[in-house]
């Protein structure tokens, strides 16, 4: 087993000031910011297991008053760095751009509206710029985007972690059908529970799903989890990591499930994928169907009869 994840998803704020139909942090309880004082901690633990990316997330990171610093700081430990955006604070972001730093800075864009603001920050800064996939996704807003020139442009499969989001998912496989629609224009983003990225990461062809693998999570209190998914979840909070030795949490049990693969149980025997897939994300297994080895939901959308949680 590795030492340590690749990356952490960190979450230095839960603050947002937009509030869009698919974040699936939208209803997470209100917590601090991380500190400074904390965020530093932080970093030095990274540096001393072998961490070599943080991803800010959040919440909008923009939105964090230290988040030059912890960028900055980060880079000067000889950690990478990707902060994902909702693009609202374009002259932070410029800053950033503008650094000569090698941080990966991505941007949501998921209608019109926000596309027209950001374009002329896309055309000189050149961001990743990802999209949430769904059905009714306009194929001529993708064009649009991707004519602006962005270094990378993703289009990322929809989370969905409760039954009343359920229908607006696809069938994994239907996601795939999508991306092939856009060429070699659009990349996809997907848990590697479903086809592991073994190019990046051999040893996801052996494990459940990366999390607790090459990734973890932690919150703005120092909060670790398996993966962000799980946040708010007490049956799967691992410790803390500006508290707890990292080695109590890198070896705790709850990882077990995760760090194994013993074939896919996903039920769809004549699914094209089936031989390569681990049978998706747990997290969505286990938030609605109460069962971290079931099938992923989304696959079944048009079968919820596999789901045995209750609304």
């Amino acid at each position: 087993m590795i030492s340590a994840p690749d990356y952490i998803q960190l979450y230095p704020t839960l603050r947002c000031n937009r509030a869009c139909a698919f974040c699936f942090n939208k209803d997470m309880p209100p917590m601090p910011d991380m500190s400074m004082d904390r965020f530093r901690a932080l970093l030095q633990i990274c540096r001393q297991q072998g961490v070599r990316t943080i991803d800010i997330m959040g919440g909008e990171p923009t939105l964090h008053p230290d988040i030059l610093d912890m960028t900055s700081e980060t880079l000067a430990a000889s950690l990478r760095v990707n902060l994902s955006s909702n693009g609202s604070n374009l002259s932070l972001l410029s800053e950033l751009a503008s650094s000569g730093s090698s941080i990966v800075l991505g941007l949501s864009v998921n209608d019109r509206k926000e596309l027209e603001a950001v374009k002329s920050f896309v055309k000189q800064h050149r961001p990743v710029v990802k999209s949430v996939f769904h059905d009714s996704l306009d194929r001529r807003l993708v064009r649009e985007i991707l004519l602006l020139g962005p270094s990378r442009f993703y289009l990322i499969y929809r989370d969905a972690l409760t039954i009343q989001e359920l229908p607006q998912a696809v069938p994994f496989p239907s996601y795939l059908d999508a991306l092939g629609l856009h060429g070699d224009g659009a990349g996809g983003v997907y848990c590697s529970g479903f086809l592991p990225d073994v190019e990046h990461y051999p040893h996801l062809a052996r494990v459940r799903c990366p999390a607790g693998t090459t990734k973890l999570g932690v919150m703005p209190d120092g909060s670790v989890y398996p993966c962000n998914l799980f946040f708010g979840t007490e049956e799967f909070r691992l410790g803390n990591i500006l508290e707890d030795p990292f080695d109590a949490i890198w070896h705790d049990q709850k990882l077990d499930f995760f760090r194994q693969f013993q074939g896919n149980a996903c039920p769809k025997k004549t699914c094209r994928l089936h031989e390569q897939c681990h049978g998706g994300c747990p997290a969505h297994g286990f938030l609605l169907a109460g069962d971290l080895a079931a099938p992923d939901p989304r696959c079944f959308v048009d079968d919820p009869g596999v789901l045995h949680k209750k609304p």
